[in-house]
């Protein structure tokens, strides 16, 4: 009776049926996680097309696209919550401004998203949301083109 993969077995970084989806959608491996994948699986007989890509590797073949990797279609998504919500944010701060001012309340007046004009703050709370890989002036060089 053969032994049933685990779960990490079958998604773990580790993994060669992960590995292979991952080069299904368009990944190419780093000669780490080629080695660490290697190591893991010594014991079991390596698959042809893992052998190729491990030659290749060593061989310098193996390299990734020039330039910045396309966003994914999670991040889209997000910037797109971040771009709808930051003119809710805008509106909101600049009514606040007229009406009471921007000093905040105590719990806020310690963190950073809160200084700056309106539309600063605007933008480092969705980038403090949404996109937290984006520093708030690339959100707004972003919105603005």
């Amino acid at each position: 009776m053969s032994k049933l993969p685990s779960i990490y077995d079958l998604y773990g970084p580790t993994s060669l049926l992960n590995l292979e989806r991952s080069i299904a959608e368009g990944g190419i491996p780093t000669a780490m996680e080629l080695a660490a994948i290697l190591e893991a699986n010594s014991e079991k007989p390596l698959p042809p097309w893992f052998i190729a890509m491990v030659v290749k590797s060593l061989r310098g073949e193996l390299k990734r696209r020039p330039g910045r990797p396309k966003d994914s279609a999670l991040s889209e998504i997000r910037f797109a919550i971040a771009k709808a919500k930051y003119p809710l944010y805008l509106a909101w701060l600049r009514k606040r401004e007229r009406s009471c001012g921007l000093e905040g309340w105590p719990a806020v007046r310690g963190k950073d998203w809160w200084t700056g004009p309106p539309h600063e703050r605007a933008a480092r709370i969705v980038t403090e949301q949404w996109l937290k890989q984006m520093s708030w002036k690339a959100f707004l060089n972003r919105v603005s083109s």
